[in-house]
């Protein structure tokens, strides 16, 4: 009698740094060592069971019995790693970090095997349940399912033994390596010092990392090293792939949220607009030796203000609805360049109205695009971008009150969008509470800029297409700063 165990990893990635190697030499485990897959287990019983009694009573026998080193069936994988510029506490710099990890195929399972090893009915349901609870291994990107496994032969992958396995007739010659497994000796005894609190029960499995950093042991104590061997195509190299040449897809949309101890309210829409885009002028600046980014600035080479929409709408948002600004989406119709993004990166913190200082943290890009929707309905007042004209040969025919909502269907074709089939006024902004905030409370102007407008105080309004459109979508004055903003609507 034998107990396996099957492990998947959903995500595709097996993310797990082999003990004793540093990150940065791209070094991943695999398959994970029997000393992690077991602390993974007791950390799912501490955290989630630890108030079960029966887990409490059997698990312990059950894990007793799986410290020998077992043997392992690994699907096909392969080795991969990606590089990032990790943000550092002195502003402005970065420092290089390889990620490596292990590409798996999402359905595929690694089999662990103890031969020889029986659990009772009890010891196995306290097993199974701890197992049905973990949801991953190794570093937490690495989703992991895990299960008991009764039947070993169907599983499918190559074998991979410790070496004193190797004479049996599932032996596997190949390349050897070594993985961190239990000391059946000394696994469950306590060799920390008396300033490191013990656990219950006093196991080094449950020891923490940090403190055998603090304690200055090389190698946990109650673990062993284990050589065993695997078939050296077990991490076989992905197949280069040769093909066109494809063009490149630019960013078009970043997203970013802002924290502080009081966040500014939706009426300031505008102003933290302005003041966005003064930072990330500055950081620009500062990264290009003074030059001026035309996304950012909206201006040509030439110093004249752009007239076609192709520079960045910077868009404060309220996007869990509690009346403060929580969010700003950044939008390049055309796309950012890397010196844009790169400036977006180190963006750290902004001004807000008086002497508030907010935190800014990447969220992601191109993802969350508003819409697709066939009804818009304003966020913040849309502002008209000329005067009534009632005299000359080019005078407004309609009623003066009209002027806004006629403007905005001009200032949607002027951004290339269709003619809405329905545009209704809107009164406020609605908030939680039953409260509105009504479009006069808001900032209407830029404080930090001119613009064209006309005359007339904001409004709101509810658009209508014949098909859906997506979004962001901001019409009329102060639109690249937050102004004349549309969100998809159903109601």
């Amino acid at each position: 009698m034998s107990l396996a165990i099957a492990l998947s990893f959903p995500g595709g990635r097996f993310h797990a740094t082999a003990w004793g190697h540093h990150v940065n030499e791209g070094a991943p485990e695999w398959p994970p060592a029997p000393w992690r897959l077991l602390r993974a287990m007791v950390a799912v019983w501490k955290r989630t069971l630890a108030a079960d009694p029966q887990v409490n009573a059997y698990l312990p026998m059950a894990l007793a019995r799986l410290v020998q080193p077992p043997c392992f069936k690994l699907p096909p994988a392969t080795l991969a790693h990606t590089r990032h510029y990790m943000p550092q506490k002195e502003r402005g710099s970065s420092a290089l970090v390889f990620d490596g990890f292990i590409n798996v195929a999402p359905g595929a399972e690694v089999g662990v095997l103890w031969s020889g090893v029986v659990l009772s009915d009890v010891e196995r349901d306290a097993l199974s349940r701890v197992l049905s609870r973990m949801n991953y291994l190794g570093r937490a990107e690495s989703w992991c399912l895990a299960r008991l496994c009764e039947d070993w032969n169907s599983l499918r992958g190559k074998a991979c033994l410790p070496i004193e396995a190797r004479g049996n007739e599932d032996g596997v010659s190949g390349e050897t390596f070594r993985l961190l497994c239990p000391d059946p000796a000394t696994w469950n005894q306590w060799h920390y010092g008396r300033k490191t609190r013990q656990p219950d029960p006093p196991w080094n499995l449950l020891a923490e990392t940090a403190d055998l950093h603090a304690e200055g042991w090389s190698d946990p104590p109650g673990a062993r090293w284990v050589t065993y061997a695997r078939a050296t195509d077990a991490l076989a190299s992905p197949p280069v792939m040769r093909g066109r040449t494809r063009g490149v897809t630019k960013t078009s949309l970043v997203r970013v949220a802002l924290d502080g101890p009081v966040l500014p309210g939706v009426s300031e829409t505008v102003y933290v607009a302005e003041l966005a885009r003064r930072r990330l002028q500055g950081i620009y600046g500062r990264q290009n030796n003074g030059a001026s980014s035309t996304v950012f600035s909206g201006k040509g080479a030439d110093g004249q203000p752009l007239d076609d929409h192709q520079h960045a709408f910077i868009l404060p948002l309220d996007a869990d609805g509690d009346g403060r600004l929580d969010q700003v989406l950044i939008h390049a119709p055309t796309g950012f360049g890397m010196r844009e993004l790169r400036a977006i990166d180190a963006w750290r913190e902004t001004r807000g109205p008086g002497s508030m200082t907010l935190g800014v943290v990447w969220m992601g890009s191109d993802d969350a695009r508003p819409g697709p929707a066939r009804v818009w309905r304003s966020i913040t007042p849309f502002i008209a971008t000329r005067h009534f004209k009632a005299r000359g040969t080019k005078r407004d025919t309609f009623p003066r009150e009209r002027l806004a909502e006629i403007n905005l269907g001009e200032e949607l074709a002027r951004q290339g969008m269709p003619a809405p089939v329905r545009i209704a006024a809107v009164d406020g902004l609605n908030l939680p509470g039953g409260r509105s905030l009504a479009w006069r409370h808001f900032r209407q102007e830029r404080v930090l800029g001119e613009g064209r407008r006309g005359g007339e105080f904001g409004k709101g309004f509810e658009i209508e297409f014949a098909e859906p459109i997506c979004g962001p979508l901001a019409l009329g004055y102060g639109c690249h700063f937050g102004l004349g903003q549309f969100r998809p609507f159903e109601g």
